[in-house]
C-alpha cells in the first residue's frame, strides 16, 4: 500500500482437514448439501439486503421529502456528512472517502484500550469475520505452540494475509498443525500499534498471493508530538498470570527530518492450570465419576493389556509424590496400578512470554518532491510453557518412531510392558527443567524513495527485508536410555513369544528415579528454524490521470520482485524414533516471484464509481515455473450523500505453501483396514471389513512428506451491501459475502490409499470392474504402501507404512452476511453516549476433501467442526468532559457438544474500562477483563482434558489491569 503525504482431545477443529493422516480415512456420513440449498440461502440474504436498503430509502426519503414536526435539526444534521481524504487498505489509489466498494473494518488505538485488550490476539479474537478455531497461547504441544494466528472466514490461517504498514512480513518459521504457513501476530506489540484496517474477501489483484479470505493491516503509529510514556500492570482474581507492561514512543522534526520511534517492554507470567479449581484434576471432568480413571504413574501390564496389581502397600510407599497424590488406583476391565488424579495440573494454560519490541520511522526531505524513507521493526519474545510430565515405555526405534513393544522379564517368568506414564515433579527436580521455551528474533526493514512528479504523479520505490528465527527447546526423553536404566541389557530374544527378554526386578519400576538419574536418560531437544523475505516494489499512482465529465480518473501501477526462504532444522534425533513421544519434521525450501499489477478507479456518473484492479504474479521453486491473473471489480452508487450501495468481485489464489512443497518425512503411529488382506484370504466378509474381517483393523507407520508437484489454490469472492448514514452520529451497513476456494491442499487419506491398493494388486475393483495394475495411478499408490514379504514368520504380507501427500482436492466455499452500526448521543448536560456493533452470521460453509466424496455441511456437521454459526462484537461508551466509561461485549454463538449431537447455547464475555485524563498530559485507565468472571463455556459431554473448547474459550476468569499515560512536551525543532 502506497503512504503518501493423551494428548488432550481437542479433536475437531474446523482446521482439522489440514492435518496429514495420521488413521484410517474417516467414515465419511455427512449428507451431501444440495446446491439448490446454497442458493436458497443465498437468495434470502439478498433479499433481506435489498429489503433493508429499500427501507432505507424509504426512511431517508421521508425524512427529505415530508415533513416531521420536531424533527428538523435531525434531518439537517444528516443532510452532509463530511468525509476526511484516507488511504484505504485493499488500494494503491488514495480515497477521499472512508467507505469503499468492499467493507473495512478499522480498529483505532483507542478501541483497544478502551474495550480492555490488553494483545493483538484479543483485538482479533474479538473480530466477529474471524471464524477459525484457532490454536492460541492456550496450546502447549504440537507444531507452533504459543504461535497466534488470524483467520477470517474460517479458511484456515494461511488464507489470510497479515500486512504491517500495508507490507508483508516473513511467516512464522514453523508449520500450522505441522502443514501450512502462516503469520503469528503474538509479538506484534498492541501499544505501538495506531489502527488496525481488515479487509474481508479475495484481494490478490492488489496483494497478490494469500489474500484469499481477506486483508488485515497493522499500521504502526508514525506521528509523534512529543514523548509518551504508557505503564500497565495487571492481576488475575484466582492467582497467575500477572502481567507488565512500559511503552514509550517519541519523534523528532526539524526542516528535513521526520522521525518516531517506540519501545515495548513485557512480562506476562504463565498460568498453570493446578491454579484453576476446574482443570486441577482430572475429577473435575463432568463425566460419571464411576468413569474417571486415575492417570496412570507406575503401571505393568501383562500380554493381554491388563494391569498387574501392585499391591496397595506398594503404591502407599509411593504417596508422597507428585505432591502427594499418587495412592492404589483401580480402572474397570484394567486392574489396580499406582497412579494419580492431579497430573493435568502440571501444564500451563496459558503460556508466559518475555517480549521486547522496538519500531523507528523516519523520513528525510531532500527537496519538495523527493523524500527518502526507512520503517524497522524488531523483536524478541521468550515463551514459556509446560506440558504434562515426560512419559516412558519399553520401546524401539521403528520407522523413525519410538514404537512401545513389550519384553520378556526372565525375572518373573512372564511377558510385561512397563509403563510410566509420567514422571513425578519430584523425580523432574521441579517445574523448571520441565519449560518449553520458544526464542523468538524478528526483524523487518522497509525503506526506499517516495515523490512526485508531473502534475499528479506519486511514485514509491521500496526495498524490504524481513525475517523471524526461532529457537525451540524441548524437554525429551531418550528411550533407549530410560530402557537401559530400567531394565538392563538384552539377554536375547524369548524363543517362545518372540520378545526380547530382559532381568528386571520388579522393584525397579516401583522405585522412584532420583533428580540425577532422570537426568541422565532426558536432555533438552533443540531445533532452529527461520523464515525470511526480500521485497524490491515500485508503485506509482495518479489521482487525476484524466478527467471524465463525472470526475478525474485515478491510476496506480505496481512491479515487484520477491524471496522467500523457509527453514525447519529440527534436531535429528526428534527425526528418527530417539525420543519417546516426541517427532519431529524438517522442511528447506525457497521461491522467488514477480508480480506487475495495475488498478483504476473511474467516476462514471457522479453518483456511480468503479474500480478495477488486474494484476500477473508468478513463482519459481524447485524445477517448476507457475503464473496466475487475478482480477477485481468493484462498484458504488451514492443515489444521494447519506447512502452508498456497494458491490465487489474479486478472485484470489495462493501459491503453495512452503511448508507442503519441501517437508520432510513425518511419521506418527496409525491405524487402518487392509482391504488387500480382507478381500484375499477372507472374500467372504462382504463390504463392512472392519467388523468382519481379521484385518479389518491394524496398526502400521503413517508417513508423510512435501510435494513439488502442488498447484495453486484458487478463490473467487462477491460481495454486495450498503452502507446508510442518515445522521452524523448514526450509521448502518450490512454486507453479503461469498468465497469459493477451490484446490485447496490436503493430505491424501490413508483408507483411500489402502481402497486403491487393492484394487491395484487385485487387478479389479469390489464391483468388479477391471483394473489395469500397470498404470500410472496403480504404480504411484502400490508405491505408497509398504508390506512385509510373504515369508515374514510373524506377518506375512502385513502393511508397515503408508505413505500420504499433499495433493489439491478440496473445495471450499463459504457465505454470510457482516452487519455493522455506530451511534452516537451528545447531551449539553450529561456527555455523550456512543455504540457500536459488529455482527456476522454464517449462512453456508461447505467442503468437499476430495473429488467423488460427498459435500460436507459444517454448520451441521457438529461432530468434526466445532465452530459457530454467528459472531458479535458489540461496545457502549459513556464520554463526559474528561471521563471515558466504555463495556465491550463478545458474544460467541452456540458452539456444537463435544458429543456432535446438539449446538450449546451463545455465551459472552464482557470487559469495562474507566479512563479519566486528570491533566491535559496525564490518563489512568482501570480495565477489568471478563467482568462477570465467566467461567468457559459448560458442556456434559467434554469429557477430555481440559474440559473446554480451549479455541475457543479463555480459562483465566477476571482480569484488573491499572494503566498510567502521561505526555511529555514535544521537542523543539532546530
Amino acid at each position: 500500500m502506497l503512504q503518501l503525504p493423551e494428548v488432550p482431545r481437542e479433536r475437531r477443529a474446523v482446521l482439522e482437514w489440514h492435518q496429514p493422516d495420521t488413521h484410517a480415512g474417516p467414515q465419511k456420513t455427512q449428507e451431501r448439501v444440495d446446491s439448490g440449498e446454497i442458493v436458497r440461502k443465498s437468495t434470502i440474504a439478498a433479499c433481506a439486503l435489498a429489503v433493508s436498503v429499500l427501507f432505507c430509502v424509504i426512511s431517508v426519503r421521508a425524512a427529505t421529502y415530508g415533513p416531521q414536526p420536531g424533527a428538523a435539526a435531525t434531518a439537517a444534521e444528516g443532510s452532509s456528512p463530511e468525509v476526511e481524504t484516507v488511504i484505504v487498505t485493499g488500494s494503491h489509489i488514495p480515497r477521499t472517502a472512508v467507505e469503499g466498494p468492499a467493507p473495512i473494518v478499522t480498529i483505532s488505538s483507542q478501541d483497544i484500550t478502551n474495550n480492555g485488550f490488553s494483545n493483538i490476539a484479543e483485538v482479533m479474537s474479538s473480530l466477529s469475520q474471524n471464524l477459525g478455531a484457532l490454536d492460541n497461547n492456550q496450546i502447549t504441544d504440537g507444531f507452533s505452540p504459543g504461535a497466534q494466528a488470524v483467520d477470517l472466514r474460517g479458511l484456515g490461517p494461511n488464507h489470510t494475509l497479515v500486512l504491517i504498514n500495508g507490507r508483508r512480513i516473513a511467516d512464522y518459521p514453523q508449520s500450522y498443525n505441522g502443514n501450512s504457513n502462516f503469520t503469528d501476530i503474538s509479538n506484534i506489540p498492541a501499544s505501538l500499534v495506531d489502527r488496525v484496517e481488515i479487509l474481508s474477501g479475495s484481494a490478490s489483484a492488489i496483494y497478490g498471493s494469500d489474500a484469499i479470505s481477506g486483508v488485515i493491516n497493522f499500521i504502526m503509529k508514525k506521528k509523534a508530538d512529543g514523548t509518551t510514556v504508557d505503564f500497565r500492570v495487571g492481576d488475575t482474581q484466582h492467582g497467575g498470570g500477572d502481567s507488565q507492561r512500559f511503552q514509550i514512543s517519541s519523534g523528532y522534526s526539524n526542516d528535513r527530518l521526520d522521525a518516531v520511534f517506540g519501545m515495548e517492554l513485557l512480562r506476562e507470567a504463565p498460568l498453570w492450570a493446578y491454579q484453576r479449581d476446574f482443570t486441577n484434576s482430572r475429577l473435575d471432568s463432568p463425566a460419571d465419576p464411576g468413569d474417571i480413571a486415575a492417570s496412570p504413574v507406575f503401571t505393568r501390564i501383562d500380554e493381554d493389556g491388563n494391569y498387574i496389581d501392585p499391591g496397595k502397600a506398594t503404591c502407599d510407599a509411593l504417596a508422597a509424590y507428585d505432591h502427594g497424590s499418587v495412592f492404589y488406583a483401580y480402572r474397570q476391565d484394567y486392574g489396580h496400578y499406582c497412579g494419580s488424579y492431579r497430573d493435568v495440573g502440571y501444564g500451563t494454560l496459558e503460556n508466559g512470554r518475555k517480549a521486547v519490541s522496538l519500531y523507528g520511522s523516519a523520513t528525510y526531505h531532500l527537496n519538495d518532491r523527493v523524500n527518502l524513507f526507512l520503517d524497522i521493526q524488531a523483536g524478541f519474545s521468550h515463551q514459556i510453557s509446560y506440558n504434562t510430565p515426560l512419559q516412558w515405555e519399553n520401546s524401539y526405534k521403528l520407522n523413525g518412531d519410538s514404537t512401545p513393544i513389550p519384553f520378556f522379564n526372565t525375572a518373573t517368568g512372564q511377558v510385561e510392558q512397563w509403563q510410566r506414564r509420567y514422571f513425578t515433579i519430584e523425580e523432574n527436580g521441579g517445574f523448571d527443567p520441565g519449560e518449553i521455551h520458544n526464542i523468538d528474533h524478528t526483524v523487518s526493514l522497509n525503506t526506499g524513495v517516495q515523490g512526485s512528479f508531473g502534475t499528479s504523479w506519486n511514485y514509491e520505490f521500496l526495498l524490504g527485508h524481513s525475517q523471524n528465527r526461532l529457537e525451540s527447546r524441548w524437554p525429551a526423553l531418550v528411550s533407549a536410555e530410560a530402557q537401559a536404566l530400567y531394565l538392563g541389557p538384552s539377554l536375547g530374544v524369548d524363543p517362545v513369544s518372540g520378545y526380547n527378554m530382559y532381568y528386571a526386578p520388579v522393584s525397579r519400576l516401583y522405585t522412584p528415579l532420583t533428580v540425577d538419574q532422570f537426568r541422565s536418560i532426558t536432555r533438552d531437544s533443540i531445533d532452529n528454524d527461520s523464515a525470511r523475505s526480500e521485497n524490491v516494489s515500485f508503485t506509482v499512482n495518479n489521482g487525476t490521470l484524466f478527467a471524465l465529465p463525472a470526475g478525474p480518473v485515478g491510476f496506480a501501477g505496481l512491479a515487484e520482485y520477491g524471496y522467500q526462504y523457509y527453514g525447519l532444522k529440527p534436531d535429528p534425533l526428534s527425526l528418527d524414533g530417539t525420543y519417546f513421544g516426541l517427532h519431529n519434521t524438517g522442511a528447506v525450501g525457497s521461491r522467488s516471484h514477480t508480480g506487475t499489477g495495475v488498478e483504476f478507479s473511474i467516476p462514471v456518473l457522479s453518483q456511480v464509481k468503479m474500480t478495477a484492479a488486474g494484476r500477473y504474479d508468478s513463482y519459481h521453486y524447485s524445477s517448476t515455473t507457475s503464473g496466475k491473473f487475478t482480477y477485481s471489480a468493484g462498484l458504488e452508487y451514492r443515489p444521494f450523500s447519506s447512502l452508498l450501495l456497494r458491490g465487489s468481485v474479486g478472485t484470489g489464489f495462493r501459491a503453495p505453501d512452503l511448508s507442503y512443497l519441501y517437508a520432510g518425512l513425518s511419521g506418527s503411529s496409525s491405524d487402518g483396514t487392509d482391504y488387500y488382506l480382507c478381500r484375499l484370504n477372507e472374500p467372504g466378509s462382504g463390504p463392512d471389513f472392519v467388523d468382519n474381517c481379521s484385518n479389518g483393523d491394524v496398526d502400521f507407520n503413517g508417513r508423510s512428506h512435501g510435494s513439488t508437484a502442488l498447484k495453486d489454490e484458487t478463490s473467487t469472492s462477491f460481495t454486495y451491501g450498503f452502507v446508510f448514514r442518515p445522521l452524523n452520529t448514526l450509521q448502518i451497513s450490512a454486507d453479503y459475502y461469498l468465497i469459493k476456494l477451490k484446490n485447496e491442499v490436503e493430505y491424501q487419506d490413508s483408507d483411500t490409499i489402502l481402497r486403491e491398493e487393492a484394487d491395484c494388486r487385485l487387478g479389479v475393483t469390489t464391483d468388479g470392474v477391471p483394473v489395469n495394475s500397470s498404470s500410472a495411478l496403480c504404480q504411484q499408490v502400490l508405491s505408497q504402501v509398504v508390506r512385509n514379504s510373504a515369508s515374514d514368520p510373524a506377518n506375512p504380507l502385513g502393511i508397515t507404512s503408508v505413505l500420504v501427500l499433499p495433493i489439491n482436492a478440496a473445495v471450499d466455499r463459504t457465505s454470510g452476511v457482516d452487519v455493522n452500526a455506530h451511534y452516537s448521543l451528545p447531551t449539553d448536560r450529561i456527555g455523550t453516549f456512543a455504540f457500536e456493533l459488529s455482527y456476522t452470521q454464517v449462512l453456508t460453509h461447505t467442503i468437499q476433501l476430495f473429488a467423488g466424496d460427498p459435500v460436507t455441511d459444517e454448520l451441521t456437521d457438529l461432530y468434526d467442526y466445532v465452530i459457530p454459526k454467528n459472531k458479535a462484537s458489540y461496545a457502549l461508551s459513556w464520554s463526559i468532559r474528561d471521563l471515558t466509561a466504555t463495556l465491550h461485549g463478545s458474544r460467541l454463538g452456540g458452539l456444537p457438544n463435544y458429543d456432535g449431537t446438539e449446538r450449546l447455547g451463545a455465551t459472552s464475555v464482557y470487559n469495562a474500562s474507566l479512563n479519566y485524563r486528570f491533566t491535559p498530559d496525564a490518563t489512568l485507565t482501570l480495565i477489568v477483563d471478563n467482568l462477570f468472571d465467566t467461567k468457559p463455556g459448560k458442556d456434559s459431554t467434554w469429557t477430555s482434558y481440559p474440559y473446554y473448547a480451549r479455541r475457543w474459550f479463555s480459562p483465566v476468569g477476571r482480569e484488573f489491569f491499572v494503566q498510567f499515560n502521561y505526555h511529555f512536551n514535544a521537542p523543539r525543532s532546530k
